[in-house]
Parts: C-alpha cells; structure tokens; sequence
C-alpha cells in the first residue's frame, strides 16, 4: 500500500498545483501560485456566504425539509460537472502514459490514485457547498449528535455517484473520440440533448411535486416537502439522504450502500480499461483519420484570405484537432444555447412551479430567476477560456509565430478572434431569445444580451493577455496549458468574480440598472486588456 499512498501524492500535489508551489525555484510562478491560491479561497468564501444565505432564506419561508435534498443535489452537480472536466487528462490521454504502463504497480492502484483528486475537489465541494446547507438545517430542527453524524457521512459519500456517473460519460466520449475524428461534435450533440432531457425531467417532476402542494395561505408549510418530492425524483440518492436524517436506517443504508457499490464498479470498469483506450486515445485519432490533409482543409487553403483570417482559422483547426482542447471549451458555448432554449421552453414560472409555492411567492421568484438568467448565460460564457492557452499551445513550433512576417499584434488578435467570434455569437442568440421571453422592459432586454457579452468578452481578452504575458512553452502534453496554466486559473477565477458581482449587483438595491452598468465596465476593461495584449512583443515570449 505503500505505493498507492506515494501515487495518490504524486497526483494531489500534481492536480492541486502543490508540487510546483513546493518545489518551484522561479519566484514569479510561487507568487502567481500563491495568488491563485488566495483567489481560490476567497471564491470558497463567496460560495459559503451565498449557500448559506439561500439556505437560510429557505428556512425562513419553511421550506426546512428540502434543504438536505437540495445540499445533496447541489454537492453532486458540482461534482459530476468538476469530474467530467478534469477526467479527459487525468485519466484518458494524459500525458505520461507510457511510463503509467511500465511501473511495477497494479494497475488499479494507478486507477485509485488518478481518481483520488477528482473526490478530493468533490470533498472540497461537499465542504463549501454543502456543509452551510446542511447547518442550517442542523440548527433549525436541532438536530441531535446522531443526525449531525449522519449529515456528516452524507457529505463525505456524496461525490461518489456524481463522480461515477461522470467518469462513466467522460469514459464513452473518450471511446468515441478514439474511433472517429468527428467525436467532439457528436458529443456536443448528445449533450446538449442530455441537458434538454434532464431538464425536461426537472419539469416533470415539478408538477408531479406540485400536484400535491396546498395553494393560499399554507404554500409555504408545504414547500419543503414539495421540494424534497421534486429532489428526489430527479436525483434519487437526495431523497435517500434526506429520509436518512429524518432517522430512516433502511434509507441510510441504501444511500451508504449505493454510494460505496457504484463506485467500487466505477474502479473496476476503469481499471479493466484503461490501458486499451489510452493506448487508442495515444495512437491520435486525428493522425489516423488524416484530419490535416482532409479535403475540407485544402479548400479552405485556397480561399482568399487576409492575415488576420488566415490566422484565425488556423487557431479554429487547432481548437477543433486537439480534443482536450476543445472538449474543455466547448461545454460553454453550447450551455449557452441550451440554457436559454430550455429557459424559453419551460417559461419564467418554472422556478416557482418547481417549489409548489402560491401565485404570489411564485412571481417573486419568477422575478428572481428573470435577473439572475442574463448571469447565469454569462457564467457559460465566462468560462469559455479557448484564448487563455492559445499562445501556450504554440509549443516548441513558436518560433514559427515569433518569425513569421505579419505583425505581433494581429497574431495576437487572432488568438482572441475564436474565442471572441464564437461568445459573441452565442451570447447575441442567447441573449435576444431571453429578452424577447423574459424582460419585461428595454433594461431588461439590455441586461439579457450585455451581461453574456461581458462574460464572453473578459474570458477572451483577459485569456489573451495573461497567456501572452507568460506563455508556457515547456510542456510535453496539450493537458498542461490547458488544464493547468495560469492563465486559465485567471480566466477562470476572474470570470467567476464577474458573474458572482454582476448577479449581486443585480439583484441588490441598484437593480437592473446597476447590473448593466457593471457588464458595460468589464466590457470597458476588457477593451483595455485587449489593448493592452496586442501590444505585447511576441520577440521575448
């Protein structure tokens, strides 16, 4: 067991960027490590103070019975959206396969100790999510020490079925993608289709829930067991868990039992076939399929083109060719489009009809979501970070940028042309579908098309500038500037900062008019970084 603990370190000092901050000698990357170390505790807190504010504001509408549904569901939403990101990289196609497959190791010691990271980010969701969720449901039914014990097992086992489902997703889209060139489309496809059914299910499930709620004055006396109903119907190990506080053993052991099962065959799926996908995933399905020399791009070869759109489509057949790449990036935009499509479907009272609450506690919050959906659309497209590694991924073929006869600053345009292009796009589409279904005046309508640009317009400009500022050219696998950069920490972390702003802005006393005036101030600032990138000499990088 002793190289199981030695692999699981490697990993978590690896996927936490601990080793680095260790052992690093360059006092600048220690500083940016640090910084983002801090940057990261600060959205942990945000996150907290938010959770427990809607939990409390649950309490005090009565709805104290949904709330451990509602911390399961929220822990393993986080937790299957983190581990099917960080699954692509960390086990399929990640970059030390040759040496993995040597190691005098069983193989299901490396599975565990790839995996180890992925429950330790859902730990971390459990405490940050989760556990303020789960207080203030302790403090309101004082609970006794044996049901705190329970909510505490609840948290710990909550990732494992969010983790297991997503690593098996993230398993199928990898075996695709290792048997045709025309995997990320596909998969987009289908998951786009996943996301309309799940919420279509939600729907469902609303009414079922609501069917059973009494109207007027008692609404919100049975709010909280309309919502652990509609919990429980969408996400079962919810419903499991909140039956197991209120003293349900059978329910306990059937969440404690599901949990532990589905994901010891998690491991054992995993460890049967890793080795034979990695070894697909490494021959390079593109190399393969001769996706380079396809007729599509030798067409495109002949076309009249300015620099600038050379360049551009350039980085579009490097996005679309490098499946981590892409896979990464690619959710964003296409949430977009979902979310708003769906939101139009399912109209401004799906919020509302999903709790059962009265006609008037359902325009309330029918208002609530109205405001926060322009920011929700502009967390998708925030996180859309395809500049934030565009200069990194020149690699050790740089030189090639650094020489060619077209001026620095539209090679650097083109790298935020893509990014800006495709946000822009669907920020527009997105946008103008929830005005026309939702404002219900011009600043409204405004909000609903700036507040998505301005997510879309900082992932793009502020990727751009902190990759070209410092570029990492030193990596032996497209994972690394991907996945690990700092500049897509930045990315990140700074377009989260924005939404999280905007939507409490918004929502706070300036209202609407405040949360339009701040998406035009990071429009206005992301005009400068641009500025600022294009300037940048790309001699020195």
């Amino acid at each position: 067991m002793g190289s199981l603990a030695a692999l699981v370190k490697v990993q978590v000092y690896g996927a936490f960027g601990i080793g680095r901050l260790l052992h690093s000698r360059d006092a600048r990357e220690r500083g940016r490590l640090v910084i983002s170390v801090l940057g990261a505790i600060l959205l942990a807190v945000l996150i907290v103070t938010n959770a427990w504010s809607v939990a409390s504001a649950l309490v005090h509408i009565g709805a104290v019975d949904a709330l451990p549904s509602i911390a399961v569901a929220t822990v393993s939403l986080g937790c299957a959206v983190t581990t099917f990101i960080k699954a692509n990289g960390l086990l399929f196609g990640f970059k030390d396969f040759d040496l993995v497959v040597t190691m005098p190791v069983p193989l299901w010691q490396v599975v565990v100790s790839r995996v180890a990271p992925l429950y330790g980010m859902g730990l971390a969701t459990s405490l940050v999510m989760g556990a303020p969720i789960m207080e203030r449901y302790i403090a309101a039914v004082g609970a006794p020490a044996a049901t705190v014990a329970v909510a505490a097992v609840v948290l710990v086992l909550a990732p494992l079925v969010p983790i297991a489902l997503a690593l098996a997703l993230s398993f199928c889209v990898a075996w695709v993608a290792s048997r045709t060139p025309f995997a990320k489309g596909v998969f987009s496809a289908l998951g786009a289709l996943a996301t309309v059914a799940l919420v279509i299910g939600i729907s469902a499930a609303s009414r079922q829930a609501g069917d059973s709620t009494v109207m007027g004055g008692e609404a919100f006396a049975t709010l909280g067991r309309a919502m652990g109903r509609a919990m429980g119907l969408v996400w079962p190990p919810a419903a499991w868990a909140a039956k197991a506080l209120a003293g349900d053993a059978v329910m306990f052991c059937l969440y404690v039992g599901g949990s532990v099962v589905l994901a010891w065959v998690a491991l054992g799926v995993l460890t049967h076939e890793l080795l034979g996908m990695n070894a697909l995933l490494s021959s390079g399905a593109a190399a393969r399929f001769g996706l380079a020399s396809s007729g599509h791009t030798r067409d495109l070869a002949h076309a009249p083109r300015t620099p600038l759109v050379a360049l551009t489509l350039k980085e579009l057949r490097l996005w679309v060719g490098t499946p981590i790449y892409f896979v990464n990036t690619a959710v964003g935009p296409a949430l977009t489009i979902i979310i708003a499509i769906v939101a139009a479907v399912l109209g401004p009272g799906a919020v509302a009809g999903t709790m059962g609450v009265s006609k008037s506690g359902g325009e309330e919050l029918a208002k609530v979501a109205t405001l926060m959906l322009p920011w929700a659309l502009a967390f998708c497209t925030a996180m859309t970070s395809i500049s934030a590694s565009s200069v990194s991924l020149e690699g050790s073929s740089r030189w090639v940028m650094q020489t060619a006869p077209v001026a620095d600053a539209i090679i650097v345009r083109s790298k935020m042309a893509l990014n800006l292009a495709l946000t822009c796009a669907v920020s527009l589409v997105a946008g103008l579908v929830v005005a026309f279904c939702f404002a219900r005046g011009p600043l409204e309508a405004l909000l609903c098309v700036v507040a998505p640009l301005s997510g879309g317009a900082i992932s793009s400009c502020l990727g751009v500038f902190a990759d070209v500022k410092r570029p990492r050219f030193d990596w032996s696998s497209e994972y690394e500037p991907v996945k690990r950069s700092t500049s897509v920490l930045i990315t990140v972390g700074v377009g989260m900062v924005v939404v999280l702003a905007g939507g409490t802005l918004t929502l706070g006393a300036g209202g609407v008019g405040a949360g339009v005036a701040w998406a035009l101030v990071v429009l206005v600032v992301a005009a400068l970084l641009k500025r600022s990138a294009e300037r940048t000499s790309l001699a020195d990088r």
